[in-house]
């Protein structure tokens, strides 16, 4: 469906509301198989995983993926600091 509209000209595309979905899964289902965890950066690692898992498959779908080279020149972080 993504691919079709992206054809039909959609040139935006939310995706907030998956990445939420997938985090929230993967939290319950965290803290489902651990009942006594309470850290936060236990749970939310598999969340982010979760959510980085959604981001890879959208830019696939999107047909966005490997095009980082297209981008341009990579400064770091001293070099940009000092554009802004």
């Amino acid at each position: 469906e993504i691919q079709k509209a992206i054809k039909h000209g959609v040139r935006k595309i939310n995706i907030d509301t998956d990445l939420r979905l997938a985090a929230t899964a993967a939290i319950r289902k965290y803290l489902y198989e651990n009942p006594s965890a309470f850290d936060p950066r236990a749970y939310m690692k598999n969340a982010k995983i979760a959510m980085k898992n959604i981001c890879q498959q959208r830019f696939q779908e999107f047909g966005s993926s490997n095009h980082a080279t297209k981008i341009g020149k990579i400064y770091s972080l001293e070099e940009m600091s000092k554009k802004y």
